[in-house]
């Protein structure tokens, strides 16, 4: 059995010509980026609009990658540029939490469960669609410096120093944004605060 072979040498290979390198690396990443994409823009359509244009991008620019760099932190740097190009015209709502407990059909179930489930669909993200719709207006609601760090430390399951990288912010302001993210999370629920 072939081992399998990091982004970053694929990456290197496709930077030098190897499209089925590249092609690889779209098959190993375009559901999480999707998924990613649609939770800082809340439409399904114009998030796999978008996540079509990173991809494009991210093949048109390897020239620009570094190999010795992380792979995933140069293509989640263009997704999170390409959904803040899609919403740049777009009005934001105001704030969110995510440690809620909401009622689901039989059990009750955390937004952040809700929110970070791994099945491949964005839309089949909750047990139901008002689950899922609650889930996503909470997210549409929330600032997007707040909706970002939720999204890349929560959602995706990246450390604060990545995700801080991808924004452009110290691990420490990653910190302290998603811990105000989730403070204002609860407050849109209702939620007092001890």
């Amino acid at each position: 059995m072939a081992e399998r072979q990091t982004d970053e040498i694929l990456a290197a290979r496709a930077k030098e010509g190897d499209t089925g390198a590249f092609e690889e690396l779209f098959h190993r990443h375009k559901t999480a980026v999707l998924n990613f994409i649609y939770r800082l823009i809340g439409n399904r359509e114009t998030a796999e609009e978008v996540a079509l244009d990173v991809f494009m991008k991210a093949y048109k620019n390897l020239y620009l990658y570094d190999p010795e760099r992380k792979f995933l932190t140069w293509l989640y740097t263009i997704a999170r540029n390409q959904a803040k190009n899609s919403l740049r015209d777009k009005k934001y709502f105001k704030d969110v939490s995510l440690e809620t407990q909401v009622l689901g059909k039989d059990e009750a179930v955390t937004l952040k469960d809700m929110i970070a489930d791994p099945r491949a669909d964005p839309l089949s993200m909750a047990e139901s669609a008002e689950l899922e719709g609650i889930a996503q207006k909470i997210l549409n609601s929330m600032p997007a410096e707040y909706r970002e760090v939720i999204t890349l430390c929560s959602i995706q399951g990246m450390v604060y120093e990545e995700a801080g990288r991808i924004i452009g912010i110290s691990t420490a302001m990653v910190a302290v944004r998603l811990n105000k993210a989730k403070e204002l999370f609860m407050k849109q629920l209702g939620v007092e605060l001890e």
